[in-house]
C-alpha cells in the first residue's frame, strides 16, 4: 500500500511511471526530525547528491545507468551511484531531466552516461537551485533487494527533489541512499 497524500509526490509517481517494470516503493512522507541523523546529513539538504556522497565516503562516485528512455523532449533514467575504489553502491535513484532547458553540450555529457548528473551541471557552470521537495521513509518490499544488492528488511532513507536550471524546473529526481551509511 502506497500512501501518496501530499500532491508534490506526483513527481514520484511521475518518475516510477516512466519504468513500468520498475515496481512502485511503499513510501512514507516523514519530517527532517523522524530521519536518523546519518541519514538526514545525506537527505535533508539542498546540494548535488554527487557532491554529497563524495563528501560522505571520501572516495570519487561514477555512475551506472540501469536502464533509460527518452520521450517527448526528456531524457529519464535508473541509476546507481557507485564508489570508485570499494564498487559500493551509496545511492539508487531515479531522474527526469528536461533536455530544452539545458545546453547542447550538457545534453550530449547526460547522455554519454560517463558522469553523474551532478558533477556535469557543476563543472559546466549551470546556473541551478536544488529545492528538496520531500524525505521519504521506504519499507521493504521484494523488487527492493536490486537497489543495493541487498535482501534485509530495514527501511531506507529518500527524498524527492526539483533541480532548477537557469531558473526552470529542469531535472526531478528520486534518491535513496544505502543503507549501510
Amino acid at each position: 500500500m502506497t500512501r501518496l497524500p501530499d500532491d508534490s509526490l506526483a513527481v514520484l509517481a511521475g518518475l516510477f511511471k516512466e519504468f513500468p517494470s520498475e515496481p512502485f516503493p511503499i513510501v512514507h512522507l516523514i519530517n527532517s526530525s523522524d530521519v536518523p541523523d546519518t541519514y538526514r546529513s545525506l537527505l535533508d539538504h539542498e546540494h548535488h547528491m554527487t557532491v554529497t556522497m563524495e563528501s560522505h565516503y571520501a572516495e570519487p562516485v561514477r555512475v551506472r545507468v540501469l536502464s533509460e528512455i527518452s520521450q517527448n523532449g526528456c531524457y529519464s533514467r535508473i541509476l546507481n551511484l557507485i564508489g570508485e575504489k570499494t564498487g559500493k553502491i551509496v545511492l539508487f535513484g531515479l531522474m527526469r531531466v528536461r533536455m530544452d532547458f539545458l545546453p547542447t553540450q550538457v545534453q550530449g555529457e547526460i547522455l554519454a552516461r560517463k558522469e553523474p548528473l551532478g558533477r556535469i551541471l557543476i563543472r559546466n557552470e549551470i546556473m541551478r537551485k536544488i529545492e528538496l521537495i520531500k524525505l521519504l521513509k521506504i519499507d521493504a518490499f521484494p523488487a527492493r533487494e536490486h537497489w543495493f544488492h541487498s535482501n534485509d528488511q530495514k527501511p531506507y532513507y529518500g527524498r524527492v527533489a526539483l533541480i532548477h536550471c537557469q531558473g526552470m524546473p529542469a531535472i526531478e529526481l528520486f534518491e535513496v541512499v544505502s543503507p549501510s551509511v
